[in-house]
């Protein structure tokens, strides 16, 4: 800690409100304790939780709350008995409610289970806005039981659980994989591996729904008898239906999560389209997740 700078820049804010009440200020670089690592940050990942917890929508903000759920850099301390991950390594975090404060800062100490190295192939910022998305979707198809072959509807394709569930039910599971996108997002749909689905397609064998809707419902008369639905806790309403198995699920924290993500990614690259925010511009990221319809997903750019 000795070579590190004692204060970082962060987004802070001190209660609940507007993307407005989000501020940039200097605050104390953290501490790195037993089973910690520290990473400085690269990239951090904005997703609409943030902007739910920001608001208040999921109750108090305490105030100098640093937000952030996951995000990328590079190891630049770890604590005394960590010895998986070393200083200089390209990582990947996920951390939701870290007590020390979130991604939206220069450094972050995290749990060093909750760390892991970042694929050779993958540029930095995809690494940064896949942690939450990427271990969600995987989540979502072993919930599933999606086969090889089968045919899976993504609803809500083209969303950042949904960009990594047609990737990866297409690369992984290689599965047929439909998915529901406004037309200007259907080019982006395919470059995925995905279809966009028609009124005329019919026979899924499984639906995996990223949100809710009124088509949702159509789809699903659509599919075989007895296909399941799955979707993220935190979906509402939540999508049940007569006949057709619903699963809720989340994506976990944990180290055996991320291997198994890596695992899945394997040597490939992944298409992920990225909106790209410098941390000072933290209010207008807000702004833009809180409009909707983003095609993959937001980032603060942190170095």
């Amino acid at each position: 800690m000795s070579n590190l700078p004692t204060t970082m820049k962060a987004a802070v804010q001190d209660k609940a409100g507007p993307a407005e009440v989000l501020q940039l200020r200097t605050v104390p670089v953290p501490q790195v304790t037993r089973g910690h690592v520290l990473i400085a940050l690269d990239y951090a990942s904005v997703g609409i939780w943030d902007a739910k917890q920001r608001s208040g929508a999921w109750g108090a903000v305490k105030p100098g709350t640093i937000p952030g759920a996951d995000g990328s850099g590079t190891v630049a301390a770890v604590g005394p008995d960590v010895t998986r991950l070393r200083v200089g390594e390209r990582v990947y975090s996920y951390s939701y409610g870290n007590p020390g404060g979130g991604f939206y800062a220069e450094y972050i100490s995290v749990v060093a289970d909750r760390v892991e190295r970042v694929p050779d192939q993958l540029d930095q910022k995809v690494a940064g806005a896949m942690p939450c998305v990427g271990v969600t979707a995987h989540s979502g198809l072993h919930a599933l039981k999606l086969e090889r072959g089968q045919t899976l509807l993504v609803f809500g394709a083209t969303g950042g659980v949904g960009s990594f569930a047609v990737w990866l039910a297409t690369n992984e599971n290689e599965a047929t994989v439909l998915g529901t996108a406004r037309s200007e997002a259907q080019d982006y749909l395919r470059a995925l591996g995905g279809t966009p689905v028609t009124d005329a397609s019919q026979g899924f064998d499984a639906i995996l729904a990223t949100a809710n809707g009124n088509d949702l419902a159509g789809f699903v008369s659509r599919a075989k008898p007895q296909a399941p639905v799955a979707y993220p806790n935190g979906v509402e309403p939540e999508p049940k239906f007569d006949g057709h198995p619903s699963v809720a699920f989340d994506g976990s924290m944990a180290r055996q999560a991320f291997e198994r993500l890596n695992k899945a990614i394997g040597t490939r690259t992944i298409p992920l389209h990225v909106e790209e925010f410098p941390l000072d511009r933290v209010v207008d990221a807000h702004r833009r997740i809180e409009q909707g319809h983003v095609e993959g997903k937001i980032v603060l750019r942190i170095r």
